[in-house]
């Protein structure tokens, strides 16, 4: 596992980009939320010659209620340049050679919640209260995702987890807790995990990027 951590989310994201080149990836798992949308806008502006011919898979959406869809919504808005490559998320039963990830506030990547065993690969979870929180949801509500038991198969793995609502996720996922579902790739042996000051603010050790 290498720990990269930038003076700023605006630098993580560029880091983040830099690293996907590396890589040379023909399918990349991507994730919604507020964490990759500077490294999204990023790749709108900057149109990096990489990324063409890349597939893009979606690691979840919402199911039920009124957010039901919102996450391919966003990924329509935040990278519009980019709607004919990706593949939206139906049967969850493909692999990708890279995986983008973000990182919940209880550890969760994409909908894979905690109290799912360590190898959930795919399908449809009943949301989290923590999750249901995050995203102003109804009780009650339904996603389809990818687990971590998916992004385990990936070549590369990243884990973004910028910003200070992160720092006491982060830690724990450092410190190796097993009740986060993020700590089953730990042991990935292309794991990069991504991280800003204000997220990492307090830990002992780090690797500055």
């Amino acid at each position: 596992m290498k720990l990269v951590v930038s003076e700023d989310m605006s630098r993580m994201s560029r880091e983040a980009s830099n690293w996907c080149v590396d890589k040379r990836a023909k399918s990349m798992f991507l994730p919604a939320g507020r964490t990759p949308s500077e490294l999204y806008r990023l790749w709108e502006k900057e149109r990096p010659a990489f990324l063409n011919g890349v597939d893009f898979l979606q690691i979840d959406d919402v199911l039920t209620g009124q957010g039901k869809g919102q996450f391919r919504r966003f990924f329509e808005s935040e990278l519009p340049s980019y709607l004919s490559q990706f593949r939206w998320i139906v049967r969850c039963d493909a692999v990708a050679d890279v995986a983008i990830l973000g990182l919940g506030l209880n550890g969760h990547v994409a909908f894979h919640e905690p109290g799912l065993g360590r190898d959930f690969f795919s399908g449809c979870v009943k949301l989290s209260d923590t999750t249901v929180g995050q995203l102003a949801a109804e009780p009650e509500t339904w996603g389809i995702t990818y687990g971590a038991g998916a992004f385990a198969r990936c070549r590369s793995v990243c884990i973004m987890g910028g910003g200070a609502s992160k720092r006491d996720v982060l830690k724990r996922l450092l410190a190796g807790d097993d009740s986060l579902p993020a700590t089953a790739l730990m042991k990935h042996p292309d794991l990069t995990i991504f991280a800003d000051r204000a997220g990492m603010e307090g830990a002992d050790e780090l690797t500055a990027a």
